[in-house]
C-alpha cells in the first residue's frame, strides 16, 4: 500500500458512511471527551481535538506491538488529520 493508499483510506474514515451512524467527527470526539471527563473526574472535559490525538496515540502504540497491520496506520492518520481540522477551525 502506498502513500496515496493510505490517505484515501484515512480520508473515507472522516468523510463516508460512518458520520450517519456516529455522528460528525467533532460532536463523536466532544461524546468521547465528556465521557471521560466524567469518569476521570476532571473539572474541564477533555476537548474533541485531544480526544483525537490520544486515540492517535492508541493506533501508534498498536503499530509498535505489530508493525505490519495496515489499520493502524490508516486509523492514526484519520485521527491526526481529524484531530488537526478541529483544532485550526
Amino acid at each position: 500500500m502506498d502513500i496515496n493508499d493510505l490517505l484515501a483510506e484515512a480520508s473515507c474514515l472522516l468523510t463516508d458512511a460512518r458520520q450517519e451512524t456516529y455522528g460528525s467527527f467533532w460532536d463523536n470526539h466532544r461524546r468521547i471527551g465528556v465521557m471521560w471527563s466524567e469518569l476521570l473526574q476532571l473539572e474541564e472535559p477533555i476537548t474533541p481535538e485531544l480526544v483525537a490525538v490520544m486515540m492517535a496515540l492508541v493506533k501508534i502504540s498498536r503499530i509498535a506491538n505489530d508493525s505490519t497491520h495496515t489499520d493502524n496506520y490508516i486509523d492514526a492518520i484519520a485521527y491526526i488529520a481529524g484531530a488537526g481540522e478541529l483544532a485550526t477551525n
